[in-house]
């Protein structure tokens, strides 16, 4: 794992000449009342922008997102429509982000009210600050030369104000940052498995971990850090505990299951450790992207959910809170 220490790569990259280019920048928080992540993403060959933002509080998922905005309507790292402008603004390189937003969101209390849509809406206001980092900003190989990838986490504060009601934020969040023009995807052979996990004593695990159509682990990126060093994941292994074959998973979390328990097992050089996750939702989002065939830009689209779960977990005695996700093509 490398150190990011260049400040320009905060920043947009000029997009190579590839038509499906893709740039993304992703903010989750964790707090014991509230939880939510953030997603701004732009395709300039496209000429369109999306736009994420879900939040879980008091039991309700509070949600905006656009696969499509026009990039004329985006001004630097800002997404503005009519109904939500979400902003990301850069304070100090690899140290502190602000992330603001204000709009109508979705209101839903299951998971097919967040994938499909409701007819409630409240007003949502998001003014947060990224800062104080646990660890180094560090690379994920993601096996190909065209896309580039690095992530860390820290500490989340601010406030929310949700139908007028205002929240204070102070807890862990985890970032991260893309770019490139082809990630080796597969219809039907693809997928991941995933775990952003940050507990009180400081210390932090990022799991992503590629899984064939058996849900086999072929190639792991991960790390557990505490502020003082960084233990590389060699290896790993998920058990969802849902009943479900990979085949069935997507669609029956979709209409409301998920997992009790996901327990993840973890390979250090030195030695093996556990943790457990216990979700409280499941978010699950619809995906399409043309951005997988080098041979073919104009081929079938891919068809995919990413489920992402707000969730407690324990490791080694410890309490914690985390978003596992998982994403699944269908």
């Amino acid at each position: 794992m490398d150190v990011k220490s260049n400040p320009s790569d905060e920043y947009l990259h000029k997009p190579l000449d590839r038509r499906l280019w893709n740039e993304s920048y992703f903010f989750d928080f964790n707090d014991d009342d509230v939880r939510g992540f953030t997603r701004l993403g732009f395709q300039p060959h496209e000429r369109r922008a999306n736009a994420w933002f879900y939040v879980v509080y008091d039991d309700e998922v509070y949600w905006y997102r656009d696969e499509n905005i026009p990039l004329e309507r985006t001004f630097g790292l800002q997404s503005e429509t009519p109904e939500f402008t979400q902003r990301y603004e850069l304070n100090d390189p690899y140290q502190e982000w602000a992330i603001s937003a204000s709009g109508t969101c979705h209101v839903a209390n299951d998971a097919p009210g967040v994938f499909n849509g409701t007819e409630e809406q409240v007003m949502v206001e998001a003014d947060l600050t990224f800062a104080d980092p646990l660890h180094d900003a560090l690379d994920i190989d993601l096996l190909v030369d065209t896309q580039y990838h690095y992530d860390h986490a820290g500490r989340v504060t601010g406030t929310l104000s949700i139908g007028g009601e205002e929240i204070t934020v102070d807890g862990h969040g985890y970032r991260d940052h893309s770019w490139g023009w082809f990630r080796d995807w597969t219809p039907g052979k693809w997928g991941h498995m995933a775990c952003f996990a940050q507990f009180q004593t400081g210390d932090c695990f990022t799991l992503i971990a590629s899984t064939d159509p058996d849900d086999e682990v072929h190639h792991v990126y991960g790390y557990h850090a505490n502020g003082e060093t960084t233990r590389p994941i060699r290896d790993a292994s998920v058990d969802w505990n849902d009943g479900h074959d990979r085949e069935n998973r997507a669609r029956a979390w979709a209409e409301g299951e998920y997992p009790d328990v996901v327990q993840y097992t973890l390979e250090f050089d030195d030695g093996t450790e556990i943790f457990r996750c216990q979700p409280s939702h499941n978010i699950p989002i619809g995906y399409e992207d043309r951005n997988w065939a080098l041979s073919d830009p104009d081929g079938p689209w891919l068809t995919s959910i990413t489920n992402r779960m707000a969730a407690t977990c324990r490791w080694e005695g410890r309490d914690g809170l985390a978003w596992p996700e998982e994403l699944l093509s269908i």
